[in-house]
């Protein structure tokens, strides 16, 4: 079998498009990867199917040696779908680069799983990291280059794709010639850096932007939930106040917590200015919307622990407010990251990615932030990581790794952050040289440039997206011009 064919399998792409204005993909193919790329055992010259989304209609490829660029998304902790869908500032600048566009799915994530159904097992898990996962993105991205002609390549990603997009510029410079790292915490992660204000303070915030009173009947709903559950009958007053589908004992009282906590984080990483469905069915502002609610509670009941019940359960019922009961089990899952893990096997894959690279979130202490004080340090996840998968994390290997955040000599890079994100304060949030550029967004949550633009846009991720356009353009030119010095290949976009 030739390695063109090897390395390729046509996959049926399931459904159609989703909601929305990006078009479905051209087509959806599996990529024979590798599981292990840093082992010469022929035991582990194993391979499993990576997913890939191509994209191609707005590609320039005439044939006389002249052709656009490749966008590539690096994808992150979930199934490439939703990234795909929900990352419409590739498709909107696409057709004036003339790009190729292609999306690669994450290992352990969506359908790209190394052992299948055993992907989870501890054994299973031991091929899951972001080096290896950077390895995967080079082996499609160097295949794709040789198979289509394509000279440069730029490099997208939000949160953690937005990490592994800046990482792809660091490790691999000579297949990716630029990155745009948006809500990208590395400095955070890298553990060199202690950001200016924790995560939970800025969540509360963004509430008090909203009206000053958010944050206190959020406080004051915690402490109500607190002192009920140690009276007579709290188990029907908490189960009918958090419409909760199960009767509430206080087995379920700490996830309870979490499952509210959870609600308000989410919502502020989300607080985009038109409606989503990227990790809920919510409205414009959900921020503000969510604590409207809280308001028009506390005037119609003066409950705070129900204002509290109708704040968090924004997230988890969205818009359309289908769910009779939450399932706060099924909704929310505790794991080793305090911003939650999502659902599902994914769940799973980044808890673990949680155990072993990243340490995420500072503790919420009930004075800069409106949540219940929560203890959480390295001795903690080091004990539940060791109970869960036999694992502890390495606070130092991703500093060894990936720089440990020093960005001095990289180049072509642009990390964008929304001041809006409680992830910010973790990013790079200054300029580090002529050629590693720091984009803030005031009214910007997570990754908002890196969605489709939309008339109720606010001013300041106009201004970003077009200063993101300007750098691609002008370090695109330069790499081209760069290789046409060497190669002999035309400059002409």
């Amino acid at each position: 079998m030739s390695s063109f064919v090897a390395c390729f399998v046509l996959a049926v792409l399931a459904g159609c498009c989703l909601a929305g204005d990006i078009p479905a993909p051209t087509s959806v193919k599996s990529f024979f990867q590798k599981i292990d790329h840093f082992s010469n055992s022929p035991f582990n010259r194993r391979h499993f199917p990576q997913r890939v989304f191509e994209f191609n209609k707005f590609w320039k490829a005439d044939g006389s040696n002249v052709y656009g660029p490749m966008f590539v998304y690096t994808g992150n902790e979930g199934p490439i779908d939703s990234f795909y869908y929900n990352t419409g500032f590739m498709f909107d600048i696409a057709p004036q680069f003339g790009a190729f566009i292609l999306f690669i799915e994450h290992r352990y994530y969506g359908e790209s799983l190394p052992f299948g159904d055993d992907s989870f097992t501890p054994e299973g898990l031991q091929y899951l990291s972001s080096i290896q996962a950077t390895a995967d993105f080079a082996d499609v991205i160097k295949f794709y280059k040789s198979a289509l002609n394509i000279t440069e390549v730029v490099a997208f990603g939000g949160s953690y794709g937005g990490m592994l997009a800046g990482w792809m510029r660091l490790r691999y410079p000579q297949l990716v010639d630029v990155a745009v790292a948006a809500s990208a915490p590395l400095p955070m992660m890298a553990r060199v850096a202690k950001p200016k204000q924790a995560f939970f303070e800025i969540v509360t915030n963004d509430y008090r932007d909203v009206d000053e009173r958010c944050p206190e009947i959020v406080r004051a709903g915690f402490t109500q939930l607190y002192q009920t559950v140690s009276l007579p009958g709290y188990q029907h007053v908490v189960t009918g106040t958090f419409k909760l589908c199960k009767q509430f004992d206080l087995e379920q009282f700490e996830h309870l917590v979490g499952w509210a906590r959870n609600g308000f984080l989410l919502m502020a990483m989300v607080d985009y200015p038109t409606p989503a469905d990227f990790m809920g069915k919510l409205p414009a502002w959900p921020v503000r919307a969510s604590c409207h609610l809280m308001l028009d509670e506390m005037e119609r009941s003066g409950d705070a622990m129900r204002a509290l019940a109708v704040g968090a359960g924004l997230l988890y019922n969205g818009t359309d407010g289908t769910k009779q009961c939450f399932d706060i089990y099924d909704e929310f899952i505790e794991c080793a990251d305090l911003t939650g893990c999502g659902t599902g096997p994914e769940a799973v894959a980044w808890d673990y990615q949680c155990c072993t690279e990243f340490q995420l979130a500072s503790p919420s202490n009930n004075v800069t932030d409106m949540f219940p004080p929560l203890e959480w340090n390295p001795d903690i996840v080091d004990k539940y990581c060791a109970e869960k998968y036999g694992v502890t994390p390495d606070p130092v290997e991703i500093s060894l790794q990936y720089w440990s955040a020093d960005f001095r000599a990289a180049s072509n890079i642009i990390f964008s952050n929304g001041l809006l994100d409680p992830w910010h304060a973790g990013g790079v949030l200054e300029d580090v040289n002529p050629t590693v550029k720091a984009i803030t967004i005031a009214e910007g949550a997570h990754h908002l440039d890196m969605r489709g633009s939309d008339p109720s846009d606010p001013e300041s991720v106009i201004v970003a997206r077009k200063q993101e356009v300007e750098l691609i353009g002008e370090w695109l030119r330069n790499a081209r011009r760069e290789k046409r010095a060497n190669r002999g290949y035309k400059v002409e976009f």
